[in-house]
């Protein structure tokens, strides 16, 4: 028997399979021992998976069920090692079904597989989007030394070359100047999904900015001031 953290500790690749299961929907479960391969879906039939998926979501957005059918596909990927271009499908549009569905734990697990996958050069995908993503996420979880650490991903040519990473950037820079009109106005022109990610911190820059507006008009703030 395998605890949580043994899973999660093991090195797949020594345990790769080539599962047979030919069902295009299966729940998710968390692995306590080896796979059987007869309840894995190999690559055709998860792409299969991915089309029906992207149709139901399009004509009926039920995130609970949708989300777990994207933990199974992953989880099928993961366990026969397959890491390619469609591999970086599946965990972008689980990032943005996340996104819309109002789930930042998922999405933070997505963005973070997606920083490794990224690594990968032959793996295409949608790399600026998601630099963008990511700031915007630490800003709303405020992690300075992570913060530190991405700004070096942010060269000049990054942030000519797409209008989100400026975006994000002008975001990061606001936020920590305690520039609350600055912010309001980007959280109105978020581009992308960058929105979504936005709508979890917003009304902490708002509450900060009361704060601010009720410190600096003692005794008393008018009302038509903050609308």
């Amino acid at each position: 028997y395998l605890g949580t953290s043994d899973v999660r500790s093991l090195v797949w690749s020594k345990f790769a399979i080539k599962g047979t299961c030919q069902t295009l929907q299966k729940r998710y479960f968390r692995l306590t021992e080896a796979p059987d391969p007869a309840t894995v879906r190999p690559l055709n039939v998860l792409k299969k998976t991915m089309v029906m998926l992207k149709q139901k979501w399009k004509a009926d957005p039920n995130y609970v069920y949708t989300n777990e059918q994207m933990k199974s596909i992953r989880q099928d990927l993961t366990v026969q090692c397959i890491r390619n271009s469609f591999t970086v499908q599946v965990y972008e549009t689980h990032a943005r079904i996340a996104l819309e569905g109002g789930d930042l734990g998922e999405f933070n697990q997505c963005q973070s597989q997606l920083t490794q996958l990224y690594q990968h050069a032959e793996l295409k995908g949608a790399r600026v989007e998601f630099l963008a993503y990511r700031m915007l996420y630490l800003v709303y979880a405020n992690s300075t030394q992570d913060m530190v650490t991405l700004l070096r991903e942010f060269t000049p040519e990054a942030r000519e070359a797409d209008a989100a990473v400026g975006h994000a950037l002008d975001v990061r820079s606001a936020h920590a100047a305690d520039d609350y009109v600055r912010m309001c106005r980007l959280y109105e022109t978020a581009p992308n999904m960058g929105g979504y990610i936005m709508d979890k911190f917003i009304d902490r820059v708002r509450l900060r900015a009361l704060r601010i507006m009720s410190n600096g008009f003692r005794p008393t703030l008018p009302v038509e001031y903050i609308r």
